[in-house]
């Protein structure tokens, strides 16, 4: 898998970055997709991933992009893609 950062990381609050901290491991450690999606799955049930984030999977990629804390959209561009 091959992961590209394409955007800032905003940190509007603290746990935005241990969440993203997460994420970014779980790329790293995932082998494959299915193994990528349990991972945030799981992040996503122990922290608030969805209240910071935005998220999805393509037929082959992952992406994530900051939510706008002001009205809970997702922000214009994709913090990071990883490709499968």
């Amino acid at each position: 898998m091959k992961a590209e950062i394409e955007s800032i990381v905003c940190n509007w609050v603290d746990e935005m970055p241990h969440i993203l901290i997460r994420v970014i491991n779980a790329i790293t450690l995932s082998a494959n997709e299915e193994g990528l999606r349990v991972a945030i799955k799981k992040i996503a049930e122990e922290t608030e991933l969805d209240k910071f984030f935005v998220y999805g999977f393509g037929a082959h990629h992952f992406w994530l992009t900051h939510r706008k804390l002001s009205n809970g959209k997702p922000m214009e561009h994709r913090l990071l893609k990883v490709e499968f």
